[in-house]
């Protein structure tokens, strides 16, 4: 396989984790809302606070697997010099 298809598939596989860690951290965001809005009858407060929260989190996954990244092609850089 040359190159231009091991580079094509890695980017394919960071852009695909992006996504499932944005809609895995609002899911349990969610399902843990709802959960508690269940269980204590708050029916909307934990519900949004959780859905904030998953949001959140799912921003801060982007930001380390992106900087994740960028310091790997950073460092792969410094070593083809």
């Amino acid at each position: 396989m040359n190159e231009d298809k091991k580079g094509l598939i890695k980017t394919l596989a960071v852009v695909s984790s992006l996504g499932l860690s944005i809609v895995l951290a609002i899911a349990f965001g969610v399902i843990i809302g709802l959960k508690l809005d269940e269980w204590l009858g708050t029916h909307p407060w934990f519900f949004f606070i959780f859905l904030f929260i998953g949001i959140a989190a799912g921003f801060r996954n982007i930001y380390v697997i992106a900087s994740r990244e960028l310091r790997k092609e950073e460092q792969g850089e410094d070593k083809r010099r």
